[in-house]
């Protein structure tokens, strides 16, 4: 049985703690795994909030948690934690979208940039809008 902590789940077989994205897992129901040790648990999350489990589940992982940190503190990556998330790729490419303002029309930067492009580790037209 795994310690009830709400978006933590620290597993009892390996003391592994298995951080959940609060929005992945806001409104879920189902299995995640724990990166240490591959345990399935079954939890389910209302609006955030864990309403039942974690409990010992079966089967395969619906959702990877996002971050995961053994015992003595170390990091877990690889294929044992999901992905972190991208811009959508435009469905005509298929290649992320080159973003330089937001929705507000504030200057961002959301598009590969060069060495050429930068003023230090700024980009150039984020510097120059606020001059």
């Amino acid at each position: 049985m795994a310690i009830n902590q709400g978006l933590v789940l620290t597993c009892a077989k390996c003391s592994t703690k298995n951080f959940l994205d609060p929005y992945p897992f806001w409104n879920f129901s189902g299995n995640t795994k724990c990166a240490g040790c591959d345990a399935i648990y079954a939890v389910t999350f209302v609006k955030g909030q864990l309403t039942s489990g974690p409990t010992a589940g079966s089967g395969k992982a619906d959702l990877l948690p996002g971050y995961a940190e053994d015992k003595t503190g170390a990091g877990i990556g690889g294929d044992k934690i999901r992905p972190a998330p991208q811009s959508r790729p435009d469905p005509f490419s298929g290649k992320q979208k080159h973003v330089k303002q937001s929705l507000r029309g504030k200057p961002l930067s959301g598009s590969p940039l060069k060495k050429e492009d930068l003023v230090g580790s700024r980009p150039k037209f984020i510097i120059d809008s606020r001059k």
